[in-house]
């Protein structure tokens, strides 16, 4: 029997899911996520601040060196001067004492036992147990590791390098032990898994020394080593992983609603990117709540939530979350503050037609009430005004008191009803509101904000295309993809818009409105059958197959403390992806899937009526042809569907593809000219 074992901790007593660098990457995002406003002009980014760390344990280290000891260094004095250095001002108090607690908690949720090292053990026997590690945490904090997965009773104690600034590696550790415990080498076993530190050092001083290098944990931690030396590498194997993984899970589907499913695994880097990119801004922006508004967000918060299980991201609870039910439709009435053509220019701004039976739905008065006042004016129900901003009809229809007058009630009642239904959602003045959505302008967060105007309101995009209409002072927006505010990125992405809510949306209607039932605001949901067929057919086992794929990502991103930055190329990817190289089967779901167009041009539109070739070629010459091609192309916008589509005949292709060429450039002209109307935020 030896007078002393020691056992190394690290690989040997105790595994960890990922490479041990990840522990301090941990460390520095949840630090950044809190107090990133507090912090100096150059520390962007977690891994600035992971590096600073790094300058700083080399520093501590040379320190300690230059004093005759073994350069060591431990965590309280290393989080103190990171602190000190990264700070703009004063850190906060005991913010040192904090970080050290949530590194040694996120350590006890990323380890585990060895699962052979307890049967191992059994083949030696000593007067006295120890651990012995080469580590920055002490050893009362080890111990705490060592007791949380039930290893404790495997000890008497230990001993880590930073407490006495020796290490094995220089052997003065084990030196140490020899003359804290009265014992010679040769009655000293120490059992460790690296070659030089616990088996060469301690044999080089005559100490019997045992390498433990199970073969198949061994090989776990080289791959933990190889996925942290690069996002690529990482990114790389969980691609490939998730192939296996969800290999066989399509048996029962369709041959269409597979291709969905393995489309919406191989997309699924954009919306748990998102999601996750959500949860850091909720953290960053210090949100007191998040909302998902309908349709599109139902998607994403189930994302969300699978992302996100226990409701906590980077060591910070994330605020309460909720669906709200809202629509553009359903909110700019309300918002609307006089019944005034201006008012109107929010929407007319957006669309460049306006249909008289759809302002009548947009309004919410009902048509009939006005046929004879309409008559007068020359207006007809029917009909599609052009550039209705400048309209003379609806500008005297605007003047007509009777008009004017039921107007006024609707509006009035419109914003009772959901000011109720906001309220009862929990939506508070004097709160800072977390709003996510798809994008594309920001439109629903407006009139939401125009009504709530005590509320700070903070939009989360997909993307965001140039503001049109003046920001209210207390909304901000801002974008995981392009946002055309801020940069001059491609706005090719926003091609097809349209097919990216297509693949995002829900089975449960739009939302035209909303009723009082005791008091309380419902909404009520407008469903459409052949779009909840396509929603079967094809959306529905696209989401489930994002939100196999982000179960599957979701261990690594926390294990390697990824960023939604980190993942925003693969994201972005995944979208022009969809866009540029669309499968046979999103094109014909997208093309056969009636869109809602109610509040513009007052119809559900349907992709596949294709202009006519009589009408592409006369739309020179004819003003009505020319009128109905212009609207087809601004309504669909993604030529690579018309471009994949197989029932149109390909002299009927060309034409069309050229005239979205056209358009193509022409808009691109116009967006480069106009200018913001006024996008300042606090």
């Amino acid at each position: 029997m030896y007078k002393v074992m020691t056992i190394d901790v690290w690989d040997t007593l105790l595994r960890r899911d990922c490479h041990p660098e990840c522990i301090k990457l941990a460390t520095a995002r949840h630090l950044f996520l809190e107090w990133s406003s507090q912090l100096k002009p150059e520390f962007t980014t977690p891994l600035r601040l992971y590096d600073a760390r790094l300058d700083v344990e080399q520093m501590l280290a040379n320190q300690t060196k230059s004093t005759g000891k073994d350069n060591e260094y431990i965590i309280t004095r290393v989080l103190e001067e990171w602190l000190t250095n990264i700070f703009s001002n004063q850190v906060p108090p005991n913010l040192s004492e904090r970080l050290a607690q949530f590194e040694l908690n996120v350590e006890i949720s990323r380890s585990s036992p060895d699962p052979s090292i307890s049967l191992f053990l059994q083949s030696y026997a000593a007067e006295t147990t120890l651990f012995l590690s080469d580590f920055y945490m002490d050893s009362g904090m080890l111990l705490k590791i060592l007791s949380a997965k039930g290893l404790d009773t495997l000890v008497d104690g230990g001993i880590s390098s930073c407490d006495v600034g020796l290490n094995k590696r220089s052997g003065r550790l084990f030196q140490h032990i020899h003359s804290l415990y009265g014992v010679s080498p040769n009655q000293h076993l120490h059992i460790g898994d690296n070659e030089w530190s616990d088996v060469s050092s301690p044999q080089a001083l005559g100490i019997n020394a045992v390498h433990y290098l199970p073969k198949q944990e061994h090989a776990r931690r080289l791959l933990n080593e190889h996925l942290f030396s690069s996002r690529d590498a990482l990114f790389d194997h969980v691609r490939t992983e998730l192939l296996s993984s969800i290999h066989g899970r399509d048996r029962n589907l369709s041959p269409k609603q597979a291709a969905a499913f393995n489309l919406g695994a191989q997309a699924a880097p954009l919306f748990f990117g998102f999601t996750l990119w959500v949860a850091e801004q909720a953290v960053l922006k210090k949100l007191d709540k998040l909302y998902f508004f309908t349709r599109e967000g139902e998607f994403f918060h189930e994302v969300f939530r699978t992302l996100f299980p226990n409701h906590l991201a980077f060591g910070h609870k994330l605020p309460p979350t909720d669906i709200l039910a809202v629509s553009r439709l359903s909110t700019f009435a309300a918002s609307m503050r006089e019944p005034s053509i201006q008012e109107m220019s929010r929407i007319w701004s957006l669309f460049r037609e306006q249909s008289i039976s759809g302002l009548f739905t947009t309004l919410g008065l009902n048509i009939s009430d006005f046929l004879e006042t309409l008559d007068k004016l020359g207006i007809k129900q029917s009909d599609v005004i052009s550039n209705p901003e400048n309209s003379l009809e609806l500008r005297r229809l605007f003047e007509t008191p009777a008009f004017t007058n039921s107007l006024k009630e609707t509006l009035a009642h419109q914003t009772d009803i959901l000011r109720n239904y906001l309220k009862q959602s929990g939506i508070e003045a004097g709160e800072r509101v977390g709003i996510v959505d798809i994008g594309w302008r920001g439109t629903i967060q407006d009139n939401i904000a125009l009504l709530l105007p005590n509320t700070h309101f903070h939009g989360m995009y997909l993307g965001l295309r140039k503001f049109i209409n003046a920001q209210p002072l207390n909304t901000s927006k801002s974008a995981y993809g392009p946002d055309q505010n801020i940069s001059n990125e491609s706005s090719s992405l926003f091609a097809n818009f349209s097919a990216m809510e297509m693949l995002c949306n829900s089975p449960h209607g739009s939302v035209i409105g909303y009723i009082c039932e005791g008091g309380r605001s419902i909404p009520e949901r407008q469903h459409n059958r052949d779009e909840n067929l396509a929603h079967d057919q094809f959306v529905a086992p696209f989401q489930k197959g994002v939100v196999a794929a982000t179960e599957h990502w979701r261990e690594y991103l926390e294990r390697y403390a990824v960023s939604s930055h980190e993942l925003r190329e693969i994201a972005l990817h995944a979208w022009k992806s969809l866009q540029r190289m669309p499968s046979e089967e999103l094109v014909n779901i997208y093309l056969h899937t009636p869109q809602h167009d109610l509040f513009g041009y007052g119809e559900i539109f349907k992709r596949n009526r294709y202009p006519s070739l009589t009408t592409i070629v006369l739309s020179p010459f004819v003003a009505s042809k020319r009128k109905s091609l212009t609207s087809f192309v601004r309504r669909v916008q993604w030529s690579e569907a018309i471009k994949n589509s197989k029932d149109i005949g390909p002299i009927h292709r060309f034409l069309l593809l050229r005239v979205f060429q056209a358009a193509s450039i022409i808009k691109h002209i116009r967006s480069n000219k106009r200018l913001p109307t006024n996008s300042s935020r606090p």
